[in-house]
């Protein structure tokens, strides 16, 4: 694995340079992340819930 690697302007840090593995491992810690959010979002949104056996039924799956 890469080090990280720290690009620096005027001693101020501006980019990084990383693994690509560990780039994915980020993105998908932060997509998790975002639909754990929209998912609580839409609860909240929304006052009838179906559980999973019930929304299938109704839909005739």
């Amino acid at each position: 694995m890469i080090q990280p690697y720290i690009i620096k302007q005027e001693n101020q840090p501006i980019a990084i340079v990383l693994d690509y593995k560990e780039y994915q491992r980020l993105k998908e810690i932060e997509e998790d992340r975002s639909d754990y959010f929209d998912a609580l979002e839409a609860k909240y949104e929304n006052k009838k819930w179906v559980n999973h056996e019930d929304l299938k039924k109704e839909l005739g799956l």
